[in-house]
């Protein structure tokens, strides 16, 4: 059940985060929440059932600062790529990062600059540029849009739908 992700709300809907069915159903039980968006899932005990959330509001204001940025890591350059290597297109998780220019070279270490790519072309381009290597890239390394990653969450596909419309002015 905590695998289950839950969309919450902020007291005036805009989205804060992701949160696990548990936590979830704590702050419903405590009166920190309210359900807004019911998954098809029963949640039962001893004592009650329930249907457990998709959707949850918080009942009071979090004031959150704005961030208009995606948080650089290897993790989110890997979501971001699609866990693909970016020059030969081999999917998986035994991915590294390759700077696009090297470092040594002027390179600076930057979304613009760095792309997944799997061991053996990382070896093989090495301290060269794309062009000096003879490789092409399949897609032009960018910025990632805000909130890029909720789309990709490993649970997006059971709530989709019920978390769209909170989510689409947030996209």
């Amino acid at each position: 059940m905590n695998e289950i992700a839950v969309l919450v709300l902020n007291y005036t809907f805009e989205p804060l985060h992701f949160t696990n069915a548990r936590r979830a159903i704590t702050l419903l039980l405590s009166g920190k929440a309210e359900s807004v968006e019911a998954s098809p899932r029963i949640v039962r005990s001893p004592s009650m059932t329930m249907t457990l959330p998709a959707v949850i509001r918080l009942a009071v204001y979090i004031r959150k600062p704005f961030l208009d940025r995606v948080a650089f890591n290897k993790k989110n350059i890997l979501r971001r790529d699609g866990y693909t290597c970016q020059y030969c297109g081999r999917r998986g998780e035994r991915l590294t990062v390759d700077h696009v220019v090297p470092r040594s070279r002027g390179g600076e270490t930057t979304w613009t600059n760095v792309v997944a790519a799997c061991l053996g072309c990382n070896l093989k381009k090495g301290n060269r540029t794309v062009d000096e290597a003879r490789m092409t890239l399949i897609r032009e390394p960018a910025h990632p849009r805000f909130l890029f990653s909720v789309l990709r969450h490993p649970h997006a596909h059971s709530f989709l739908d019920s978390w769209r419309k909170y989510l689409v002015t947030a996209l």
